[in-house]
């Protein structure tokens, strides 16, 4: 997702963030070089989703198991505080992430092989109830 950090003075701070990429990030720094991690979701064909795909490979995160779907784009979330306290706004109704389980075959295809697949409940929640289920045959 597209992170919007409140940067004082009426700007905003972009960087890209999320929970599974979040997890995937660090997973890349904790582990070591010779262990392979990727992150496999969907973007848009967007020039936002292009920026974040090359983010991502360039912390050395493999990006071979992104799915471009057109006419969607990356989620956004923008972070606002008021007196410290972090406030979260979102913005994903046309997120790609929403196509993650559309393609049963490119699914299953990208969790093949894997040793370690992390989904979280954001991930479950974002779907619709077919393609909830459509993840969980593929995990199982």
């Amino acid at each position: 997702m597209v992170e919007l950090a409140d940067a004082g003075g009426g700007l905003y701070r972009r960087g890209f963030a999320g929970d599974t990429f979040n997890t995937a990030w660090y997973a890349r720094q904790l582990l070591p070089d010779d262990w392979s991690v990727a992150y496999g979701s969907c973007i848009g064909t967007d020039a936002m989703s292009q920026e974040m795909a090359a983010f991502i490979a360039g912390e050395g995160i493999d990006t071979a198991c992104l799915r471009p779907v057109a006419d969607r784009t990356v989620g956004l979330y923008m972070i606002s505080l008021d007196r410290g306290e972090r406030s979260f706004s979102y913005w994903r109704g046309q997120s790609a992430a929403r196509a993650l389980a559309e393609d049963e075959d490119w699914l299953a295809e990208t969790m093949r092989g894997r040793r370690v697949i992390h989904v979280s409940g954001i991930t479950f929640a974002i779907l619709p109830p077919a393609h909830r289920a459509r993840l969980a045959r593929a995990l199982a």
